[in-house]
C-alpha cells in the first residue's frame, strides 16, 4: 500500500521545485505532510472525506489547509475530496438534503426539480439549511468511518507484511 501511494503521489522535493507554490511558504513542505504512515493516512482520509461532502467549490484548498494544520498526508487529503466530482456531487447533495430534512423534521418543499439557475436561486432559501445540516452530519460520520477503515486496512497490511517477513 505504501509503495502504491509513493509511486503515484508527488514527493516533497518535486512540489518544492514548483515555482508557482512558493507563495505558500515553508509550511507546505513540513516533513509530516509527506510521510506515508498510519496516522498521517488516517487523518488525511478523514479530512478528505469530510470536505468531499461539503457543498462548496475548490474543496482541495481547505483540504490542503487542514492537512497542514493537522499534519496529515497532504496528497491523500487533497485526493480524498475527489469522492465528490461532477458525476457524484448531485446525488450526494440530494441525499444530504433529504437526510437533513429528515433530521430537522422538515418535509421537502419541492416535489419537482428542474436543472436551471432560476429554479435553484428561487429554491435556495428553503434548501440551504437541511442541505448544509445533512452534509455536515454525513461528512462527520463518513470521516470517522473512513478513518477507522483506513486504520483497519493499515493494520491488516502491517500484519500481512510482518507475517511475510517471518
Amino acid at each position: 500500500m505504501k509503495k502504491f501511494f509513493k509511486k503515484y503521489t508527488p514527493n516533497r522535493d518535486t512540489v518544492k521545485s514548483n515555482k508557482m507554490l512558493n507563495f505558500l511558504g515553508s509550511s507546505l513542505f513540513h516533513e509530516e505532510l509527506w510521510k506515508f504512515n498510519r496516522i498521517s493516512f488516517c487523518r488525511a482520509t478523514a479530512i478528505g472525506v469530510f470536505l468531499g461532502w461539503m457543498p462548496m467549490l475548490f474543496q482541495m484548498i481547505p483540504a490542503a489547509y487542514f492537512a497542514v494544520v493537522f499534519r496529515a498526508n497532504l496528497p491523500l487529503s487533497v485526493a480524498g475530496v475527489w469522492i465528490s466530482n461532477p458525476i457524484t456531487m448531485p446525488p450526494m447533495m440530494y441525499f444530504a438534503y433529504l437526510f437533513g430534512n429528515k433530521l430537522l423534521g422538515l418535509n421537502p418543499t419541492y416535489e419537482s426539480f428542474t436543472m436551471d439557475a432560476e429554479w435553484f436561486m428561487n429554491a435556495f432559501g428553503n434548501i440551504w439549511e437541511p442541505l448544509l445540516f445533512g452534509c455536515v452530519i454525513i461528512g462527520i460520520v463518513s470521516s470517522v468511518v473512513g478513518y477507522l477503515i483506513m486504520h483497519l486496512l493499515w493494520k491488516i497490511y502491517a500484519y500481512k507484511r510482518l507475517k511475510k517477513m517471518k
